[in-house]
């Protein structure tokens, strides 16, 4: 789409909406200005909470029309915080849509935020039309977890996903290598060498309950996720990160720690077929 029919798409959707109130449940800076951007060039006012406890207290405080609910926060996550909403004595705070913002797109977690109230969800990273389409889609009380979602499940019992969609990134990388291919090409060919070893021995450290290693595997494998922008298991290097290291949680972590790895074995295979190595 050119820049000219990008600005007419965004002018069409400024105030088709309306004058909704949004609250914004998200943790990550980039992610809160990306969609407050938007949301604000719609016309429409949105306030951000970075946990689920804010996200109560803000329900408590003030009357919004949605609220978009990141899933993994700190303290309490969207799952939780929007299980909580649900049993809110004011029926209208208790009924408030929800969407569903995740990084996590494994085949059955939908029936998560189905099973605790929620109306629809949205995958990360996420476009305009997608979020346009989502928040028209559940005022409209079409909200649907049934939908066609394509290709962007992860399969738990394969070794690879099947996507459609590149799940990394070089542009801040093909900005150091300014125009150096070969550049490009040592640097995959680094990612192939210690990246899929180091996120299988992850996931052997978590089997076994070695927290400690699981902690030092997933810094040393957060720099090449932040790098190569692999979005969407960003947030959960370092859940696995800091929960093993304070062992905290660790019932859930050995699940993410296999869908890391399931993201960066479907990288290595993609930078593979990418640069013919």
């Amino acid at each position: 789409m050119n820049q000219e029919n990008t600005m007419v798409e965004k002018t069409n959707k400024s105030g088709a909406l309306g004058n909704l109130k949004i609250l914004l449940a998200e943790d990550n800076e980039v992610n809160q200005l990306l969609a407050k951007g938007i949301l604000h060039f719609w016309g429409l006012e949105a306030k951000i909470a970075v946990t689920g406890f804010e996200v109560l207290e803000l329900l408590e405080q003030e009357d919004f029309d949605l609220v978009l609910m990141d899933i993994q926060m700190p303290g309490k996550n969207g799952i939780e915080a929007a299980g909580e909403i649900r049993r809110l004595k004011n029926p209208r705070k208790s009924n408030i849509p929800i969407i569903a913002l995740t990084a996590n797109a494994l085949k059955g977690e939908e029936k998560k935020y189905k099973e605790v109230g929620m109306d629809d969800f949205l995958t990360k990273p996420f476009s305009e039309s997608d979020l346009f389409e989502v928040i028209e889609r559940v005022l409209r009380k079409e909200g649907s977890f049934e939908r066609k979602t394509e290709n962007n499940f992860i399969e738990m019992d394969n070794t690879v996903m099947e996507v459609s969609e590149k799940l990394y990134d070089f542009k801040l990388l093909e900005e150091i290598a300014a125009g150096n291919t070969d550049f490009l090409i040592s640097l995959a060919k680094i990612f192939l060498a210690t990246i899929p070893e180091n996120s299988r021995d992850m996931v052997a450290a978590a089997n076994s309950g070695n927290w400690d290693l699981v902690s030092k595997l997933a810094h040393k494998l957060k720099s090449t996720v932040d790098s190569m922008s692999i979005g969407s298991v960003s947030q959960d290097i370092r859940t696995l990160e800091m929960d093993a290291k304070t062992k905290v949680n660790t019932e859930a972590l050995t699940k993410m720690a296999v869908r890391v790895d399931k993201v960066l074995q479907t990288v290595a295979v993609q930078l593979t077929a990418e640069f013919g190595l």
